[in-house]
């Protein structure tokens, strides 16, 4: 039996287990010293990106933020989270979907965190590289 296959028989989980919440986000207009500032104070390495609306644009993570160059506080407070976001692919999941889904998905897309959105739309949570292994590890 595949590793795949192993994890396929396990008990029914979807991402809604998995999931963490409350998200913390930003919006498209911050400028990337803020969100860096966000990102250095929650300990955190992901925010998801919102328009003025509250919709979904992908997932800002610290790696995006640093690849700016030079990422001085000077420059960053200069560029917008707009300004990355091209780098960023936007790919979500609902909750309901299967945990190896997302991980298929993560690796399709060599992103580290997946924006979790419910049948409406709306943010419901995030998925990390971190929420797969400890679901590997369960």
């Amino acid at each position: 039996m595949t590793a795949a296959e192993s994890l396929a028989r396990r008990p029914e989980m979807t991402v809604a287990d998995l999931m963490s919440n409350p998200v913390l986000t930003v919006e498209v207009n911050e400028s990337l010293w803020d969100a860096w500032q966000l990102l250095f104070v929650s300990g955190l390495r992901h925010l998801v990106v919102l328009d003025r609306d509250g919709g979904c644009l992908g997932v800002l993570s610290d790696r995006n933020i640093l690849a700016e160059v030079p990422a001085t506080a000077d420059h960053l407070s200069h560029r917008h989270v707009r300004d990355v976001l091209a780098m960023v692919p936007l790919v979500s999941v609902h909750p309901e979907d299967p945990p190896l889904s997302v991980a298929q998905l993560m690796a399709d897309h060599t992103v580290e965190a997946v924006p979790v959105l419910d049948a409406e739309g709306r943010l419901a949570g995030i998925v990390t590289e971190s929420d797969i292994v400890r679901w590997l590890v369960r």
